[in-house]
């Protein structure tokens, strides 16, 4: 018996079989049909989807035969793996000098005749090879080995798919790794500057207080401006804080009743909406399946934007729709507010992004907040909106 030679790029072809991980679940089913139709095709009892690791021959799949692995040393494959383009065909192992005296050929399972067609990489790696396996002598027709070879270009690509998955794994994990040091960088941060702001706010009130009006009207004023800057700055942070967490925030759907999540929200701007006459309009709105703490604050957003930024000319106007989808809830919040200029509307959903750079409401976070909230929840938000007649904002989920 002759050993079969080592390839000459045998470090790349272990490496590369390893980083399959095609030895780590044996067998496959899935390739199953593939193995019983090539003994079909070519009239054999067995049929071998194989892998030839640094010692090991490995069966991934196998039909007619119920070995799980051999020896690399007695492997007809581990010889033709060494020429990656090219079938090995023995219509006679006990004529052959490789194999005549090979274990395999003089015991069980007592090979007589072997076709193998390696499975190559797109580089030229051989991993294994799909081989039909007989106990007698026997000659393959044209077709048959065109057919073995169409066979074996098959499981090439079911091999290159899985590396395929591999890799997409392999980014999602990186993604979400990306993801969990970005927002604890996030807290860090957050944290690291709302101490010293709370201290300083602290200390204002406290020379307010000790001071009382020794300081005079002007430095008042400063004292006031300087605690209201730090009260600026504390709600940005807890903004950030709060987008920062929506990536980790996961809650389990439910029928959602939408009416009194909007009256919640009209409660919580009552004063406002009595004062400036503000009407919500909204009417036998039906249950829609989603998270209802997401889908809440989603709301809260868009209807707070609409009471924020009304138009001072007419008293403010909010309709809020669902409409029913075949495959998604539509929910729209419609005003008739200021509207937004065109060249903006892609801009609106970006973080701290403000359409009027001198208004003091707000630090720009909540389309951000709710483009976000929508899309891990996985749906879209968009909006349409004319200067000085109004906007709509939309926002879908999946049913």
């Amino acid at each position: 018996m002759i050993k079969p030679p080592i390839p000459n790029k045998e470090a790349e072809r272990l490496k590369e079989l390893h980083s399959l991980r095609l030895i780590e679940n044996l067998p496959d089913e899935d390739l199953d049909l593939i193995t019983k139709l090539a003994s079909d095709i070519c009239g054999t009892k067995v049929s071998l989807i194989t892998l030839i690791d640094s010692k090991t021959q490995f069966f991934k799949s196998s039909h007619g035969i119920q070995l799980e692995s051999t020896s690399r040393d007695v492997a007809f494959c581990a010889h033709a793996i060494n020429s990656p383009d090219k079938m090995l065909i023995v219509n006679d192992a006990t004529e052959d000098e490789r194999f005549k005296e090979n274990p395999l050929v003089t015991a069980d399972p007592k090979i007589a005749f072997y076709a193998g067609m390696p499975l190559s990489t797109k580089e030229g790696l051989a991993l294994g090879t799909l081989c039909v396996v007989d106990t007698k002598p026997k000659v393959l027709s044209a077709s048959q080995i065109e057919s073995l070879k169409s066979l074996a270009k098959l499981v090439e690509r079911l091999f290159e798919s899985r590396r395929k998955s591999l890799d997409l794994e392999k980014t999602q994990t990186q993604l979400q790794l990306h993801k969990r040091q970005a927002e604890e960088i996030a807290f860090s941060i957050a944290h690291d500057l709302k101490n010293p702001l709370d201290s300083i706010h602290g200390f204002l009130e406290l020379l307010q207080l000790e001071t009382g009006t020794a300081l005079g009207k002007e430095a008042q004023e400063y004292i006031e401006y300087a605690k209201q800057s730090t009260q600026k700055m504390t709600g940005l942070i807890y903004e950030i804080l709060a987008f920062a967490k929506l990536s980790s925030t996961r809650e389990e759907k439910g029928l959602v009743d939408i009416e009194p999540i909007i009256q919640n929200i009209i409660d919580l701007n009552l004063p406002v909406i009595k004062s400036e006459d503000i009407e919500i309009e909204f009417k036998d709105l039906p249950l829609v399946s989603t998270s209802k703490t997401l889908f809440s604050v989603v709301l809260r957003n868009l209807v707070g934007n609409a009471i924020k930024y009304r138009s001072r000319e007419r008293p403010l106007k909010i309709q809020i729709k669902v409409q029913d989808k075949l495959d998604e809830w539509k929910i729209s919040v419609l005003d008739n507010g200021h509207g937004i200029q065109k060249q903006n509307l892609e801009k609106i959903f970006r973080p701290f992004y403000k359409e009027n750079k001198h208004s003091h409401s707000g630090v720009g976070m909540g389309l951000a907040t709710c483009k976000k909230i929508v899309l891990n929840l996985d749906g879209n938000i968009s909006v349409e909106s004319e200067p000085g007649k109004g906007s709509v904002f939309s926002f879908a989920v999946p049913k």
